[in-house]
C-alpha cells in the first residue's frame, strides 16, 4: 500500500479506526444485541434438534421392540433344549403307534383273506376221520 507522509492525516485515522472499533466492540457486546443473538440461533437450532429428538425416541421404541423379540426367541430356543425327552417319548409312542397299526391291519387282511377262502370253498360234509 501506499505510506501516507501527513501525520497529521495518521492521527486523525487512528483516531477514528479506534473508535470505530470501540462503538463495533460495544455494539456487538451489548446485553439486548446479545439476547437476540440467541433468540435467534435458538430460533433457529432447536426445531431440528427437536426433529432428532424425536426420531431417536421412535428408533429407541423400536430397537426395544426389537429387543423384546430376540429375547422372547432366546427363551424359545432355551425351552426347546429342556424339551428333549418328552420329544422322544412322542417319537417312541409314535412308533409303537405305527407298529400297532400295521399289526392290526395285518391281522385285518389276514381274517378277510380266511373268510374268503371259507365262504368260497364248496360245502361238503366232513367225513369222519379215524383218530
Amino acid at each position: 500500500m501506499t505510506e501516507m507522509h501527513d501525520p497529521d492525516l495518521q492521527t486523525k485515522s487512528r483516531r477514528a479506526t479506534g473508535i470505530l472499533s470501540e462503538n463495533l466492540h460495544f455494539v456487538a457486546n451489548e446485553p439486548s444485541l446479545a439476547f437476540y443473538r440467541l433468540q435467534e440461533h435458538v430460533r433457529k437450532s432447536v426445531p431440528p434438534m427437536i426433529e432428532k429428538r424425536v426420531q431417536v425416541q421412535k428408533l429407541h421404541k423400536d430397537l426395544q421392540g426389537h429387543y423384546y423379540d430376540v429375547e422372547y426367541a432366546l427363551g424359545a430356543i432355551n425351552s426347546i433344549k429342556n424339551c428333549e425327552e418328552p420329544l422322544n417319548n412322542i417319537q417312541e409312542q409314535l412308533k409303537n403307534a405305527l407298529f400297532l397299526s400295521q399289526q392290526i391291519k395285518y391281522e385285518h387282511t389276514r381274517r378277510l383273506k380266511t373268510s374268503q377262502i371259507d365262504n368260497d370253498a364248496p360245502s361238503k360234509p366232513i367225513k369222519n376221520v379215524p383218530v
